[in-house]
C-alpha cells in the first residue's frame, strides 16, 4: 500500500476522480454500509491501490461541532476471536492531506433525527450525498468535522474486512 505521507504522485484532481469512481462503484455494490466504515474503506482503498493511487485507511475519532460522534477505543481487531466492538471511525487519507469520506453520510442519515452529526450534515446540505472528498483537514472545519487519526489499518486486515462486507451485502467480489 502506498503511504499518504509521501509526496503527491497523482494530481489532486486525479485523486478526486479515482476516489469518486471507486466509491460510487462500492456504494452501488454494497448497499448495507451503515456502521461499516472500516470494511467499506478497506474495499475502496484496495481498489485505489490496485489503480496506483497512494492512500491509507485511517482509524481514529471523529467529532462534529466539538461533540464526539465516534471515539477511537483502541486497535481495530479482525482476528475473528471475538465480535468486533469498536466505536471509532475510518476514512481514507491521500498524499497532500486529502481526506476521502465514503461512509459517514449513510451512517449519519440512518442516525436518529436528534443526532448532532446528522443535524449538522443536514444543515450543510450534504446528508443526501453518497460520499465526499476534501482537500485537507482545514477544509473539514466548513462541515464542523474534526478527524483525529490514531492508527492506520494494517494491510493484513483488508481481506477479512472485505469478505465480511461482501457477506453482509450478499455481493460477489
Amino acid at each position: 500500500m502506498s503511504d499518504p505521507d509521501q509526496p503527491v504522485t497523482a494530481t489532486p484532481e486525479a485523486v478526486r476522480k479515482a476516489f469518486a469512481t471507486c466509491t460510487t462503484d462500492a456504494l452501488r455494490m454494497f448497499r448495507n454500509t451503515v456502521g461499516q466504515c472500516v470494511g467499506l474503506c478497506a474495499a475502496i482503498s484496495w481498489r485505489l491501490t490496485e489503480d496506483g493511487v497512494p492512500n491509507k485507511v485511517a482509524l481514529g475519532s471523529l467529532s462534529c461541532g466539538g461533540v464526539p460522534a465516534f471515539e477511537y477505543s483502541g486497535p481495530f481487531v479482525t482476528d475473528g476471536s471475538s465480535p468486533v466492538d469498536w466505536d471509532g471511525h475510518a476514512w481514507i487519507e491521500f498524499p497532500g492531506g486529502i481526506i476521502g469520506e465514503p461512509s459517514l453520510l449513510r451512517t449519519a442519515k440512518a442516525a436518529p433525527r436528534q443526532s448532532n452529526l446528522r443535524q449538522s450534515l443536514e444543515r450543510q446540505g450534504v446528508i443526501d450525498k453518497g460520499a465526499f472528498i476534501l482537500p485537507g483537514r482545514d477544509t473539514l472545519a466548513v462541515f464542523g468535522l474534526k478527524y483525529t487519526r490514531m492508527a492506520y489499518l494494517a494491510e493484513g486486515d483488508f481481506d477479512p474486512l472485505i469478505h465480511g462486507l461482501i457477506a453482509t451485502n450478499n455481493a460477489s467480489p
